[in-house]
């Protein structure tokens, strides 16, 4: 008699809901997807990690830390460009009306990376595959293009439309010019946050990993473009990163080529000084918090695969058992495109 071997993610989750640590919210009415509460020791955890990268960042960095608002008002984000560009492909069942984001449903039936792809190059994909609905069977509609930014109103009447952020860094750019004045109007200096991020997932999934609501730790960093060298780099020159720069991907080449953060920026894998300093800070921590190096790599996204505002993005991710590389942290090369912007 053969039996079957139990999940460790299922084990693992069982394990946190009894402990307390966390579980689906809102169990009483039959849950939301992409919504999780923190018990006890969940909460006690989470304020550890934030309390580790407040010292590792905030303290030892310098950095000046503020705390902005969850709800923001649209003509913010139109300005940023998010109402425009923050959007995914999604496609429905046409028979148990399942919605599945396309790009993430073609990736992990086939392997096919589509990010950053035009609906209608993604529809040619989906035909061409022939994928149906994992959950049913039943045919896909054509991919449209959804908002994953939570819309809501202020005030009483509504006059007024918002959106819950998802990303805590917009409300760092709109206060530019004051954190600019606190800090005697001399650059370079960095600026932390700690909060909420809200994004309408379209099928939410992996537990913890993606949810609709989610508790982000940002860093933005301004520095003189007339002036762009690091004066910190000699602290992390000789630190190796594991990169997948957008030279080998252009190739087809997934695997990862280790290299010094000093020779990453002489081969031209990483543009800017200041963004190779705090990758490397980010590899430190995130081995501080218990991930092996070899479980660590940093993955350059193509071109049509970066966010609107990126002159270029790595994303650092971390290898876990079940889901594969996933991404734990967005380094990205901003520019000044939000300071015009506003």
């Amino acid at each position: 008699m053969l039996l079957s071997r139990p999940d460790k993610y299922e084990l693992l989750a069982e394990l946190a809901r009894r402990r307390g640590f966390f579980w689906p919210s809102f169990e009483i009415y039959g849950g939301v997807s992409g919504f999780l509460d923190y018990g006890p020791l969940g909460v006690t955890l989470k304020r550890k990690i934030e309390r580790k990268w407040r010292r590792f960042f905030v303290e030892n960095q310098g950095l000046l830390e503020i705390d902005t608002p969850v709800v923001v008002p649209e003509r913010v984000f139109q300005a940023s460009g998010h109402t425009e560009h923050f959007k995914d492909p999604v496609v429905q069942c046409s028979e148990c009306k399942r919605a599945f984001r396309a790009d993430h449903l073609l990736k992990e039936t086939i392997g096919l990376s589509a990010e950053g792809n035009s609906p209608e190059e993604i529809a040619g994909m989906l035909r061409q595959s022939m994928i149906r609905c994992p959950e049913c069977g039943g045919p896909i509609s054509e991919p449209s293009q959804a908002s994953t930014m939570f819309r809501t109103t202020i005030g009483p009447v509504g006059d007024s439309i918002g959106y819950g952020r998802p990303e805590t860094a917009q409300g760092i750019f709109v206060d530019f010019k004051r954190l600019h004045e606190i800090s005697r109007d001399r650059l370079p200096f960095g600026v932390a946050q700690i909060g909420r991020g809200l994004r309408n997932e379209i099928s939410p999934r992996q537990g913890p990993i993606r949810l609709r609501e989610f508790n982000m730790m940002e860093i933005e960093f301004f520095f003189d473009p007339s002036d762009p060298q690091c004066t910190q780099l000699m602290k992390v020159e000789n630190e190796k990163l594991s990169l997948v720069p957008l030279t080998r991907r252009e190739k087809q080449q997934e695997e990862p080529v280790s290299t010094t953060v000093a020779e990453a920026i002489r081969q031209g894998y990483i543009k800017n000084e200041w963004l190779a300093y705090f990758m490397a800070l980010s590899k430190r921590f995130i081995s501080e918090l218990g991930v092996p190096d070899a479980h660590q790599k940093f993955h350059e996204k193509l071109p049509q695969e970066r966010a609107h505002y990126s002159l270029q993005t790595y994303d650092h991710e971390v290898l876990l058992e079940r889901w594969g590389w996933v991404e734990m942290v967005g380094h990205a090369y901003r520019g000044d495109y939000d300071l015009k912007a506003h």
